[in-house]
């Protein structure tokens, strides 16, 4: 199945750029590390893929494994439009408290809503944080519920540690940590034969991830970590559209956006282009071919969840 095939693949070009790496010493990267944008336009598709990513897995935010009656406070990392935190708010029934208290955090607040007040009846709180970092001691065992979603793209693998303990200590004795993420299959399709063009195009993304020394296999590292750190409970799910007919459009769409997205950057990460200018431009000639090949194709979007509970004590 392509799904196998793409993976494997993947894994191996990993395999082989590691050993590469291991032998050159590691590149010289600014701090942060960030396969996406933060303009306006990349904030506009951060908000549409939203409603396609809860849908994926099972059409709520919080996922219906964790237990909802007692949360009062609600923690968003890297929240980036604060799109996962306006949902608990907008989405009827998702969430029986008549008050929350809602605090999204990001390493940059450019995406962050021209207005705080999108909350009337709650407290709604946006701050500037890098979750590599402590949290502040008045956020510390604050929280019933600590989301975060997406860190494929922008926390090296070596980070990943030490941001788990930061999160485990947000979190009240029995809170529950949700993290959605995805690794290198996420771009993968449903066909038997590959497509040689998308298979070009997730090797370029899949390369510079490589280089930038994020972690391909995410959602299995954050799993391992939340038991490390003394998460009881652990536990990941994983979804995809194959079965889910009713998303197939919606995955087609994610697909050619998310490449948009992720290119530009890739392409620069890789060295295949030196300048922004000329990854955009190659990037856009790109997407125009491969939403015309994307008619044909079944994206897999394989998304997981990974979920853990806080000790009551200890």
């Amino acid at each position: 199945m392509m799904v196998g095939f793409v993976h494997t693949l993947l894994l191996r070009l990993w395999r082989r750029l590691e050993k590469v790496l291991a032998c050159t010493g590691s590149v010289s990267l600014d701090d942060e590390v960030y396969l996406l944008n933060r303009s306006p336009k990349e904030s506009a598709r951060l908000n549409a893929q939203h409603n396609f990513l809860v849908d994926l897995i099972g059409g709520k935010p919080i996922h219906p494994a964790i237990p909802i009656e007692n949360i009062t406070a609600i923690a968003d990392v890297a929240t980036g439009t604060g799109i996962w935190l306006s949902s608990l708010i907008t989405a009827p029934k998702v969430h029986p408290t008549d008050r929350l208290y809602l605090h999204g955090f990001d390493i940059s607040s450019a995406q962050y809503p021209f207005s705080k007040d999108i909350a009337p009846t709650h407290e709604f709180h946006l701050s500037t944080h890098d979750m590599r970092n402590r949290f502040p001691p008045k956020h510390r065992g604050r929280y019933d519920l600590v989301h975060l979603r997406l860190l494929v793209g922008a926390l090296k693998e070596e980070d990943y540690l030490q941001s788990m303990r930061n999160i485990f200590e947000l979190l009240k004795p029995g809170g529950y940590l949700q993290w959605d993420d995805c690794d290198t299959t996420a771009f993968s399709t449903a066909e038997s034969s590959p497509d040689p063009f998308i298979l070009r195009m997730q090797e370029t993304v899949a390369s510079a991830a490589v280089n930038l020394g994020l972690c391909p296999t995410a959602p299995v590292l954050i799993e391992k970590l939340a038991k490390l750190v003394g998460f009881e409970d652990v536990s990941r799910q994983s979804y995809n559209t194959i079965d889910k007919p009713y998303l197939h459009n919606s995955a087609r769409a994610w697909l050619v956006q998310v490449l948009r997205s992720l290119l530009p950057k890739s392409m620069l990460g890789t060295g295949e282009v030196t300048e922004e200018k000329d990854a955009v431009d190659r990037t856009e000639r790109l997407v125009e071919e491969l939403e015309t090949r994307c008619r044909n194709v079944l994206p897999v979007v394989n998304l997981h969840v990974v979920i853990g509970r806080k000790p009551l004590s200890g």
